[in-house]
């Protein structure tokens, strides 16, 4: 039987003063969200597993409870629609969590003065069978190493991540220009945003890896790989990503999740096979 062998850490950095970031592991065959021994293992089938990534912003403005209730209105809206049917059941449940979360905050900083300005990203992926599912806000990514080569799946949604997105510069550009994490939008600062929605199909050995930028802004892509390849275990991969980004600053708070494709059922990598994948960008509002 296919499988996935999960594993999440998050760590404060080396520069914050406390931890904004939040992830999610859900089993949505049982709801169980822990990441104890027996939990770790998740069957690769139509109930699906839900796993996201949220580094809320904001600061004294509650950027940690905006990313802990993005979390939860992602894990509450999505575990009722499974078992899924086809992949578009598995986008069209992505989408509602983004819409539940976004209002979700937004209904939360109405409420409360003290939480105005406050917002998350979110990289959300959804496994259905061989078919992963993707909704994106923000910058936070998500990458897939298949092989001895590392795709990122997501597109930044900063000034930024645009403009490498349009080939005006080069990602390694990108890192050594200022304000390269302004954000063009992210979940709870408007009533209208246009995620990401992504598709691929997955190969048996591909390594699933969210992050926030707490990892990405320190480590370049080539240090990622390395350590993804180091790895196999998705525990030890975690805490050696964390660990690297510490090493090298932790100018932010940095959380990973690792997940690992194993077993019967999915196809083997044909030679080098690329990572295809079917991209669109929706509205909701």
């Amino acid at each position: 039987m296919a499988q996935i062998e999960i594993f999440a850490r998050t760590e404060v950095g080396c520069v914050r003063g406390r931890n904004e970031d939040r992830f999610l592991v859900v089993n949505l065959g049982n709801g169980d969200r822990s990441l104890q021994p027996r939990s770790r293992i998740h069957p690769l089938g139509p109930q699906g597993t839900l796993l996201a990534v949220c580094d809320g912003m904001g600061g004294a403005a509650g950027g940690d409870v905006a990313s802990q209730l993005a979390a939860d209105a992602f894990a509450e809206t999505v575990r009722p629609h499974s078992p899924f049917g086809s992949l578009e059941e598995v986008q069209e449940a992505l989408l509602e969590g983004t819409r539940r979360a976004n209002t979700s905050i937004l209904d939360h900083a109405n409420r409360d003065a003290t939480l105005r300005g406050m917002g998350t990203t979110v990289t959300a992926a959804l496994l259905h069978g061989p078919e992963l599912a993707l909704v994106h806000v923000g910058d936070s990514r998500a990458y897939l190493r298949r092989g001895r080569s590392l795709h990122q799946l997501t597109t930044d949604h900063s000034v930024v991540g645009q403009m490498v997105a349009a080939g005006r510069i080069s990602a390694e550009e990108a890192r050594n220009l200022e304000n390269r994490n302004v954000l063009l939008q992210a979940l709870g600062v408007m009533s209208t945003i246009g995620p990401e929605l992504v598709t691929t199909t997955l190969r048996a050995g591909d390594i699933l890896l969210l992050c926030s930028d707490g990892l990405n802004t320190p480590l370049p892509d080539e240090a990622i790989l390395d350590t993804l390849l180091r790895y196999e275990d998705p525990m030890r991969c975690c805490r050696a990503l964390t660990e690297a980004a510490c090493a090298a600053g932790g100018p932010d708070n940095v959380t990973v999740v690792v997940a690992r494709f194993t077993g019967d059922g999915l196809e083997i990598p044909r030679g080098r096979e690329p990572v295809n994948l079917n991209r669109r960008q929706v509205t909701i509002g």
